[in-house]
């Protein structure tokens, strides 16, 4: 079954459509979320918009099992990494590229982050 886009941009990338969307989210302190989900929903990621604003560690949330650097490890739900510190105050297609080449590029060493972006 493909993703629902309703609400969501659509943006192509090696040959593979990804919808993204931006929102407010109500169960999480009201910040605001970049969503991205591959066509066929093996990329699915969450990231809090302005973390470059912060003193904390930019991360993301890796909510499917498509990952640059995460198949051969074992997990079980969400994960969350640190990323590289994104000018992320204004999301623009071109950012949300960024984020999708970031993620599917194979990385030597991922740094695991908490909810609230403190190293584990």
């Amino acid at each position: 079954m493909g993703v629902n886009s309703e609400g969501r941009r659509k943006l192509e990338y090696s040959g593979q459509r990804y919808y993204w969307n931006v929102q407010e989210d109500d169960e999480d302190y009201g910040r605001i979320n970049l969503n991205i989900v591959s066509e066929d929903k093996k990329l699915i990621v969450s990231y809090h918009v302005a973390q470059s604003d912060h003193d904390k560690i930019p991360h993301i949330v890796i909510q499917g099992k498509e990952f640059g650097g995460l198949e051969n490890h074992y997990r079980q739900g969400w994960v969350r990494v640190q990323t590289p510190i994104w000018d992320d105050r204004i999301i623009t297609p071109r950012l949300v590229r960024t984020i999708i080449e970031w993620c599917l590029l194979p990385k030597d060493q991922l740094i695991f982050v908490d909810w609230e972006g403190n190293l584990i």
